[in-house]
């Protein structure tokens, strides 16, 4: 019987972790950074969301470029040109040239994201992809978890500009990782790009799904030093992303066997409980073993809920298409973390980031919803047709 963890495996899993958490290490450095530089409010939503703009209206292209081309050799190319934002950051710390650069950035990300696990999914064999993959999205959960632990860190030891020169060379790092990982591919019969063809439309109803799940998470992300900063709560923080990261843990490892049985619904009903409850928790939260604990649970919910919905693409897409597949699910994570960004720069404003994160909460009752009426039994009708 062939193992999942073969070496590919394992290469593409090292660098999409250093990928990931690089590049989730400059979201939380970024806000303060604009504030170094007096760019505040709005302005630093607006700043966070044009990479979201620019990857949502490129993923139709990366999915095209991945299923059309040598997929080995796209992501190489593609990630070593995602190396160049950072160093970008820290030379030109103007407004208009930040936006420029996070447009860049999201045009090469929304390659890179994609290629990863739709590589790793070529490296598995055919009755490993679905468990195999599901392993491989905790590199997404944990980086998006790790990835401001380190950028924090970096930024209360040396200069922002620093931490970005110290991200770019974490970036080279994966590139270096990923040039041992040689992956063999047939040469590709070429098709015409049509933007009909351009997104994956048995993949749309996760995606959508998805996309709403992920609009806490983003505000999250983006806002929780600042938010940490008004509660007088700044050297807990990258406690913080300790506990998000062991909620995450300890989700996938006592959930696995229940994971692989398909006992998917009462997880994900469970985990939108959880994650409910605790960013609703947030309009009161004063405390730092509050603000520790909802780490820890928002771990514990997206620990499970991500792996478990890019498992339910990757394994019910053929192979040829799952570059596609992957880039159209994908676009629920760059939608929902780009509204989490924006709303919470203007809830900032207006209600207060307390009342903001609450308010975010609404967005799991409605992905609560999508998945009750349509998306369980959607999965369940695809996965029997892919049998």
């Amino acid at each position: 019987m062939e193992k999942i963890w073969n070496k590919k495996f394992v290469l593409l899993f090292i660098t999409n972790l250093l990928m990931m958490a690089t590049f989730y290490a400059s979201v939380p450095i970024l806000p303060i950074y604009c504030q170094e530089n007096g760019i505040t409010g709005s302005k630093i939503g607006i700043v966070l969301t044009s990479m979201s703009i620019a990857t949502v209206l490129f993923r139709p292209f990366a999915g095209y470029i991945l299923d059309n081309f040598n997929r080995y050799h796209v992501y190489m190319l593609f990630l070593a040109l995602f190396c160049l934002p950072f160093l970008g950051f820290a030379a030109f710390p103007v407004y208009g040239v930040l936006i420029a650069i996070r447009l860049y950035m999201g045009a090469v990300y929304s390659v890179c994201g994609s290629a990863t696990t739709t590589l790793a999914g070529d490296v598995l064999p055919p009755d490993k992809v679905g468990q195999g993959v599901n392993r491989f999205a905790l590199t997404i959960s944990l980086g998006m978890a790790a990835g401001p632990f380190i950028g924090i860190q970096v930024q209360n030891h040396m200069s922002s500009k620093a931490s970005f020169i110290l991200l770019f060379a974490l970036t080279v790092l994966a590139l270096i990782c990923v040039s041992f990982c040689k992956i063999e591919y047939p040469k590709v019969e070429r098709k015409k790009f049509v933007l009909a063809d351009a997104f994956y439309k048995p993949a749309l109803p996760f995606m959508f799904d998805m996309m709403f799940i992920m609009v806490p998470f983003g505000a999250v992300i983006a806002y929780s030093s600042i938010f940490a900063q008004e509660k007088g709560l700044s050297a807990v923080t990258p406690y913080f992303y300790i506990f998000l990261v062991a909620g995450m843990l300890i989700s996938k490892f006592s959930t696995q066997k229940m994971i692989d049985a398909g006992k998917h619904r009462i997880l994900v009903v469970m985990s939108l409980l959880v994650l409910l409850v605790t960013m609703g928790s947030y309009y009161f939260m004063a405390a730092a073993f509050h603000f520790l604990l909802a780490g820890f649970l928002l771990g514990l919910g997206y620990g499970i809920l991500q792996p478990l919905f890019q498992s339910f693409v990757t394994g019910t897409t053929p192979g040829p298409k799952r570059g596609t597949a992957n880039a159209t699910y994908l676009l629920s994570y760059d939608i929902g973390i780009g509204i989490g960004s924006f709303v919470m720069g203007v809830f900032q404003e207006s209600i207060g980031l307390s009342a903001g994160f609450a308010a975010t909460a609404a967005a799991y009752v409605i992905g609560g919803i999508i998945y009750a009426v349509y998306v369980d039994k959607y999965y369940l009708r695809l996965l029997h047709k892919a049998e």
